[in-house]
């Protein structure tokens, strides 16, 4: 899997210089024999995920696993906050980074399913400052199509440098140079996700938070969801960690406020990249989402219509499908300012996996997807066809 960034290679510069209502979606069968949790299997993700940890050298990291019948592992290992030394648990609060654009995408969907939006709407028609291709469609804004690309560096730095600031979605859109053509594969933008969030709010006449927490968090898991800033997600909260100085220095992100990493961040972020909260909640939504108990069918359909682009095996609106050992994922993976999130589904075996981390050097080339998944599925399970 590729890395999966809130503002790409941009970011790696700038810290160097400083259940819903809608008919129930036809979910994909579990295996006969399908994966289950038992006691044995509980000790042995926990043994092997703490191990992970230890050896990747990283604060700390919580994990969960949603299995078909609904019983969730999670589990955590390390440390939530450096000095004076806490604990990560489950419970901990994390900034769930570009992971955020499934539910922004989600509400889209939502939004038309009650005809107050269509996908096919030309950006301009809700965004009338658009200086794009004039045909550019909200589609293209959650699949990455539209010619947008992010703001340039100099922006990151000031949200590292002034993080109290109170920083807007149209403030990080107007940072963005002017759109270029439309693409037919998908390039990522976070601007995009970001002027998806500006369109959708103006459609739902009313704050996407609002919108989000009545049509998609009544889902299990997703009353320990937060869309920051203008939502706060619950304490305890994990303090994100980043290396400006090199990677034996660790640098504190967290500013001793509400929001994961700071006001400024998830002011920018918007919806590209501000949904935080626990890790369990996160996987439990998402399994509810992806296994199609929150949207109707033809939505969760639109949403996986994947073509060639971003950083996975194929990208379709706000979701990205990847593999492990052949076995299929519907997904996404956040990359921000001291954090990583990697959330995947599997179709096929109905079994969702989230792991967060308060690192800013291990990415996605972390082992511990994979590993959790293989000790879920067995090295030798024949992999979803």
């Amino acid at each position: 899997m590729r890395r999966a960034v809130l503002a790409g290679a941009l970011i790696t510069a700038a810290l160097a210089a400083v259940g819903c209502g809608g008919d129930r979606a036809a979910a994909p069968a579990a295996t006969p024999a399908g994966p289950r949790l038992s006691s044995g299997l509980a000790r042995t993700l926990q043994a092997g995920f703490a191990a992970e940890v230890a050896d990747a050298g990283i604060p700390g990291a919580s994990a969960a696993i949603v299995f078909p019948d609904g019983r969730v592992w999670s589990g955590a290992a390390g440390a939530a906050v450096l000095t004076p030394r806490t604990a990560m648990t489950p419970r901990t609060s994390f900034s769930f980074d570009s992971v955020t654009k499934i539910a922004t995408a989600a509400l889209a969907l939502r939004l038309t399913e009650q005809r107050r939006l269509r996908l096919d709407d030309p950006i301009r028609r809700w965004y009338p400052a658009w200086r794009g291709d004039p045909k550019a469609t909200i589609r293209d804004l959650l699949g990455h199509t539209s010619g947008l690309g992010d703001p340039p560096g100099p922006f990151f730095e000031r949200l590292v440098r002034f993080p109290r600031r109170r920083v807007t979605p149209s403030d990080a859109v107007r940072a963005t140079p002017r759109p270029g053509g439309r693409t037919t594969e998908a390039e990522y933008s976070n601007t995009g996700f970001i002027l998806a969030g500006i369109i959708l709010a103006r459609a739902a006449g009313e704050p996407v938070a609002t919108a989000m927490r009545r049509d998609l968090f009544g889902a299990p898991g997703g009353d320990g969801l937060a869309l920051q800033p203008a939502d706060r997600p619950q304490p305890p909260r994990v303090h994100p960690y980043f290396y400006p100085h090199g990677g034996s220095d660790p640098v504190d992100a967290s500013h001793g406020g509400p929001f994961i990493p700071s006001r400024a961040w998830a002011g920018a972020a918007s919806t590209a990249g501000a949904l935080a909260g626990d890790v369990p909640s996160l996987a439990r939504w998402a399994h509810a989402l992806l296994g199609g108990h929150v949207l109707r069918a033809a939505s969760l359909r639109e949403m996986t219509r994947f073509r060639p682009g971003a950083f996975w095996n194929g990208y379709g609106l706000g979701l990205a499908r990847s593999a492990v050992d052949g076995h299929v994922m519907w997904g996404h993976g956040g990359d921000g300012l001291g954090t990583h999130t990697e959330l995947w589904h599997l179709p096929r075996e109905d079994v969702t996996v989230a792991v967060s981390w308060n690192d800013d050097d291990l990415e996605d080339d972390a082992p511990f997807v994979p590993t959790l998944l293989r000790a879920v599925l067995g090295r030798a399970g024949a992999p979803a066809r």
